[in-house]
């Protein structure tokens, strides 16, 4: 099952829209149609907040191909858009991540 038919599926067992889908994950109503008419998923932080705003697991949404994607493009994805963000501390925790040194 692709990421957008988890999305429908999950928005209908819900009884969703696709306005409530916006709202709840902060995305507009009109990008909310866009991700949902395309057969490309979305950038992996629309995911996130998809996955947040349906109350399951991100890597749920991930098609099975798409969840082999190395956690260090992952997490180095989210360091660049949310990397202001984080402090000294958490930038360390992830980079002992991505080394593979965390115990």
């Amino acid at each position: 099952m692709s990421w957008k038919e988890k999305v429908l599926n999950l928005m209908e067992k819900k009884n969703l829209t696709q306005k409530d889908l916006a709202r709840l994950s902060g995305i507009t109503e009109s990008s909310v149609s866009r991700y949902l008419r395309s057969e490309k998923r979305p950038r992996l932080d629309i995911v996130i907040n998809f996955a947040k705003a349906l109350n399951v697991e991100t890597t749920y949404l991930l098609d099975d191909e798409e969840k082999s994607i190395s956690a260090y493009n992952a997490i180095s994805t989210a360091v660049a858009r949310y990397g202001n963000e984080l402090t000294p501390e958490e930038k360390n925790q992830l980079i002992a991540l991505i080394l593979g040194t965390v115990n």
